[in-house]
């Protein structure tokens, strides 16, 4: 089975920390999603999309590489300041306008330190954390779980 994962991961790198965890647990190839329209996705069995979460949404970079991904097994991920997961809808509904099949979402925690938050070096400082990396361990699984029982079928 080959999973890419595309990345927007570059204010203090939480997402990457996602992304790496979930390739401790699981066979993938991250790739930063700014290179994303170079790429073949009919060489993958499942697409991945992470980013940080700016004002409510993903990235302009994890947007894009979402609009060139048509028909496809994805799953979307995400870390902000308020970890929460609503804010992959904006992201889930594109991809599935575009035909993808959502195998799943994930959100959590990570440090931010937009605007009045740098003023106290931040919110959530240590996140994402050893919790959060495992809770993304074990989200690739499930997508993979169900995957796999999507062909078998």
């Amino acid at each position: 089975m080959k999973i890419l994962v595309l990345v927007d991961s570059h204010h203090q790198g939480n997402t990457m920390k996602i992304a790496e965890a979930m390739a401790e647990a699981a066979p993938l190839t991250v790739i930063k999603a700014e290179k994303a329209s170079g790429l073949n996705f009919d060489d993958y069995d499942i697409i991945g999309l992470g980013g940080g979460i700016y004002f409510g949404k993903h990235g302009a970079s994890v947007t894009e590489a979402a609009g060139l991904i048509h028909d496809r097994p994805v799953f979307v991920f995400s870390t902000s300041g308020t970890g929460a997961e609503k804010n992959n809808e904006p992201l889930v509904s594109l991809l599935k306008n575009n035909g993808a099949e959502v195998l799943g979402s994930f959100a959590c925690k990570g440090l931010d330190k937009f605007f009045i938050f740098k003023l106290a070096g931040g919110i959530n400082k240590g996140r994402p954390n050893d919790g959060d990396l495992e809770n993304g361990k074990k989200f690739i699984l499930e997508v993979i779980e169900k995957y796999g029982k999507k062909e078998r079928k």
